[in-house]
This record gives C-alpha cells, structure tokens and sequence, in this order.
C-alpha cells in the first residue's frame, strides 16, 4: 500500500509517501517533500487562520495530491497542529480544504502530536543503538513546541511501540508565535530579547525532565538548519544533515551570530533559510534556553518528525 502522510504545521506543510504492507515492520519512503507556505501567520494575535492561508493551504494540498496521484497513492493521511488547535475559525478551515481538495484534516492533540514525533524523531537505524538509555524528542514548530521522553527497549516494533511509556508535552512556545510576539527586530532588540527569554522560561518551569543520561534529539527545521549552518552548507541534504550533533557552546554560538544579523544577510546563508531567515533566531533561542535550562550538552539532529511517526503508527495499527 502507498500512503501519502502531510503534515501542516505553522509554518510548513510536509508529505511523505511511503509504501509498506500493514503489520509489516518496514517500509520504504518514495518521496519526501516540503513546502513551506507559513498558514499561521497571525494566529497567535487574533486567533483567527487569515483568508489568505486558507488558499494557500490549498494550493499546496492540491499540488501534493497530484503528486501523490502521480507515484499510484491509494491514501491520504493529513494531520493538523498547533495554529489549527488554536484558532477559532479552524473547522471553516477545515471545512474550506474539505472541500477544495477532497483531503480531510485530523487535529491532533498537543500530546499526541508530541507523542508521535517522538516514536517518528527516533526512527532511522541511527538511533537504535541508544534504544536503552532515556531518548528526548524536541521539535521546535512554528506555533509550539513539543517535548517527549521515555525509554524504549530496542528498536521500534509494534510491541514497542505500545508499551513504551512516554511522557509527551506540548508548550505555546514556537518559532513563528515568539517572532511576531517579541523578536521583531533583526539584528535582535536586547529588550525584545529580555522578554523572549522571560516568555520561554515562563513556559520551561512546569517541565520536569529525566536528566542523566538522557539523549537530546531534535527534529523540524531550526535545528536541521542550524545543522546546515554548523556544517557551512549552501544547500540542505538530508542525508547529511541526519545524526549531526551540536553541543551547547556550539548553538550558543551560532544564536549569537544570527542575533547580529539581518534578515537579508541571514538568508544568504543557503537555500535552507528560504521561509526561515526571520524565525530561525526566536527558534534558537528557544533551543537555547531549553538546553541550558535541563543542562543538556548535546543535541542530535533527526530529519524526521510526526509524519514519520504518523507511519508508524499506521503500519502498527
């Protein structure tokens, strides 16, 4: 069977096509893609998905389904997060996609959003050597950010897969939302700073993490780009990119250059800034801050996420 799983976040909207047998423990990936149409725009100020993203979000969904037709896809799973659980006009939303493309949106919880990050974070082979220690999953999104921690006992399998226990949580703390709230200007206002770091600590002080030994990965895109920036890349290659890792002092670092920088100078840096270059910074620092907070000195970079763990959990159903 061949399935496209979309993604629409805050501000991408990714798909993945895989083609597997159900109650089979493998797959493979035929494409995938990103877009990166930000329909979160403004959500955090007035609560509302603007008209402008609605066609938007379809122009991408339509684009994808003829994409999808076109490699003999039978099915589509679309899953929605945080800037459609927040607005208030989210079932005209989904109702207008509904009925321009033919796909149905499924809003996830915060928690399940976190949930299936994590198992879809871990899931490249990279990763299951460290299966026995416990595993963090960052995924720093455009409208939240979703953390989740547990310790599984070898590499994912259905068995696994339910009877890990996981602790999910998601905070309103993303990219997109700190930017249009605080981080305004570019190189960074100190003062707009102050809050920032003010707002994400805020949201920090009810977590409460494993601590020792626990292995920090990260997915979405301020940290695959600031994998790309570590490296000095033009150009964003996944396979590059994945199980790149980064210490503390080396995303410091980099939050430090990037706070001096314009936008223009930020999106010369390559193709991967394109749709970044005015949120990788308030994305920084929420890494940043999040690290020093926990005290973690490492993290590792996953070029996978929810729509990776979306696949799991359809192939373990």
């Amino acid at each position: 069977m061949r399935t496209a799983f979309i993604d629409i976040g805050t501000n991408t909207i990714l798909m993945l096509i895989a083609e597997y047998e159900n109650g089979s423990s493998s797959y493979n990936v035929i494409l995938d893609t990103m877009r990166i149409p930000r329909l979160g725009k403004g959500v955090d100020a007035n609560r509302n998905i603007l008209a402008d993203s609605f066609n938007k979000a379809v122009t991408v969904l339509n684009e994808y389904k003829e994409i999808a037709e076109e490699n003999s896809v039978k099915n589509i799973i679309a899953t929605g997060t945080s800037f459609i659980r927040d607005s208030k006009n989210r079932d005209d939303f989904i109702l207008y996609v509904k009925n321009n493309t033919g796909i149905e949106i499924k809003i996830l919880s915060g928690e399940d959003e976190a949930k299936w990050t994590f198992w879809g974070g871990i899931s490249d082979s990279i990763f299951s050597e460290t299966n026995h220690k416990y595993m963090c999953i960052i995924d720093i999104g455009g409208g939240s950010t979703e953390i989740s921690y547990g310790k599984p006992s070898g590499y994912i399998n259905r068995d696994i897969l339910l009877k890990t226990p996981l602790i999910p949580c998601s905070l309103d703390i993303g990219s997109v939302r700190l930017g249009e709230k605080y981080l305004l200007s570019h190189p960074i206002d100190r003062n707009e700073e102050d809050e920032a770091m003010r707002f994400i600590n805020q949201n920090l002080a009810d977590m409460k993490l494993p601590g020792e030994n626990m292995i920090l990965i990260g997915v979405a895109g301020t940290v695959t780009t600031l994998a790309c920036l570590k490296l000095g890349l033009n150009n964003y290659n996944p396979k590059i990119v994945e199980g790149v890792e980064m210490t503390l002092d080396e995303v410091e670092q980099i939050y430090k250059t990037l706070s001096l920088r314009t936008i223009d100078e930020m999106s010369g840096s390559g193709d991967y800034m394109a749709g970044r270059a005015d949120i990788i910074v308030s994305g920084t620092l929420i890494l940043k801050l999040f690290m020093e907070y926990f005290n973690i000195n490492k993290i590792t970079t996953s070029t996978r996420g929810l729509r990776y763990g979306i696949l799991l959990r359809e192939l373990f159903k």
